[in-house]
Parts: C-alpha cells; structure tokens; sequence
C-alpha cells in the first residue's frame, strides 16, 4: 500500500512538473495588437503601411557566453549567433478587413532581420525591366476580400522558422533568394556558402568558399518587418507571439529597461555588384 501511494505521489509530481515545464513555453505576446491601414487616399491605393517588431531579447548571461564559447570551439571557423534558430518559435497573426464597398485584393509581405543583416527584396532588382521582383521571406499572397468583408490568418511558426533559415542562407551564405526559398530547411543540417566564380560571368555559376554553417549556428529573426498593401482602403491587425525555449525574451518584454536589452545592429544585405 505505502509503494502504490509512492508511486502515485512521484506520478502527481511529474505530471506537475510537466505542466509547469510546459508553461514555461506559453506563447507571449511580444507587443499589444498593431494595425496598419492603406488605401485612405484612393490616389495612394498602392502605397505599402509598413512596420517593425524587434524582440526584446535580454542580455547573454554567463551560460548563454559558455554555450556559445562552446559552439565556437567545435565550429573555429563559423560565427556564432546569441539567438539561433529554434530557441523561439515565433508566430505572427493577423486579419484584413475591406472598408470599402468594392471588391478588392491585399497583399501581406514579411520580411525581417537577425542579429547580423536585414533582407530587402528591393535590394536584388538592378533593371526593374528586366529583372524579377525578389520574393518576401514569406507571405505575398494575394488576399481577395469583398466589400466589407474580413478574414483572418496566421504567419505559422514553422513559416516563421523556414524565413531564418532562409534569410541565414541568402546573407551569410550568398545563395539567391530564389534559390534559398526552394530548399526546405528541414531537409538540410548545414548549409554552404558560395560565391561566383567570375563576377564579370555570373552564368559560369558558384563555387564553395569557406566552411559550411552548420544547424547548431543558424541566426534566428529578431526583428520582423510588416509590409501591406491593398488597391482599396483596407485595415490590417496583427499580433506577434513567441515560444521561448531558452529563456531569452525579457520577462517585461518591450517594457523592459534598454539597458537591460540586446541592441543589435544589423547591416542592411546588399548582394554582390552585377558584372559591369
């Protein structure tokens, strides 16, 4: 009898400790609700509403320097993010609704920067004639809406993740954003960086150059940047929420003291020149 009430008591507690485990990794709402609204003026339908959400990452603390010394040991050759893909799963949600009272169609662009470089699709168009426009790390699908009509949707987390990836693979690994969004992450463990092989012939290709980033050192998003546009007066809310696996959001969030906030100054990511 003691043993089974032995046993119930250590099966309470783990169920407990799981529980709580699982708290830990709530999602937060990184920022109260935003909104970003177009088409006030039908002169400027087309004009995107734009924004920004840095996460309010702490300060490293001694074992994040350790962890990170560690990594640095085993990879000599790779720099070695603070926050690094999958330690936060980040969410976005959001709705569209249509104010006006003819048919018509948004588009929601995300794009976003880690702790080293920012994207801009805007960057890799050298001949708007000519060339594509660079894809947004995700989002750009068009969103038809009726008048007065609203819908809502979600920036997944494994969407979120991919665009890290994503964006690790196009900045520190100099592949095309064409390139980079067809390999799915979860099918790689590291990546290799390449250059080309003559820059006045850029049809001869890539080569490799330096050694591969492995998973262990993929730089995770820490800021993500909002774009919307619509051909009628539209308003878009959204909410950013995050599941922290390694304890790095500041438990005041945007609150927090700025002295006790990572700044990170991420270098806007200009591809190589074309060939003159």
């Amino acid at each position: 009898m003691r043993a089974a009430a032995v046993a119930m008591t250590f099966s309470v507690l783990g169920v407990l400790g799981s529980v709580l485990g699982a708290c830990t990794e709530d999602p937060k709402y990184v920022d109260p609700k935003q909104n970003l609204e177009v088409g006030v003026d039908p002169t400027m339908a087309d004009a995107p509403a734009t924004a920004s959400v840095t996460l309010p990452i702490r300060t490293p603390l001694q074992k994040d320097n350790d962890e990170a010394a560690a990594l640095q040991m085993k990879y000599p050759n790779v720099m070695i993010p603070y926050v690094r893909v999958d330690d936060l799963s980040v969410e976005i949600e959001w709705s569209v609704k249509n104010l006006s009272d003819q048919d018509g169609v948004a588009f929601i662009d995300v794009n976003g920067a880690n702790e080293y470089f920012t994207y801009v699709p805007a960057n890799f168009v050298v001949d708007p004639d000519e060339d594509p426009p660079a894809p947004p790390l995700c989002g750009h699908v068009p969103i038809h809406l009726g008048p007065s009509a609203s819908v809502t949707g979600v920036f997944r987390e494994d969407q979120l993740r991919e665009a890290s990836v994503d964006l690790d693979m196009i900045t520190r690994g100099h592949i095309s954003p064409f390139a980079a969004m067809l390999q799915q992450s979860g099918d790689i463990d590291e990546f290799q960086p390449v250059e080309l092989i003559d820059p006045t012939m850029p049809d001869l290709g890539t080569r490799p150059v330096g050694d591969p980033i492995p998973k262990a050192a993929w730089a995770q998003l820490v800021r993500v940047d909002m774009s919307f546009t619509a051909n009628q007066h539209m308003v878009m809310e959204y909410d950013v929420r995050v599941r922290d696996h390694r304890g790095l959001l500041h438990k005041l969030l945007l609150d927090a003291p700025a002295g006790e906030l990572q700044p990170f100054m991420p270098a806007v990511y200009t591809p190589p020149p074309p060939p003159p």
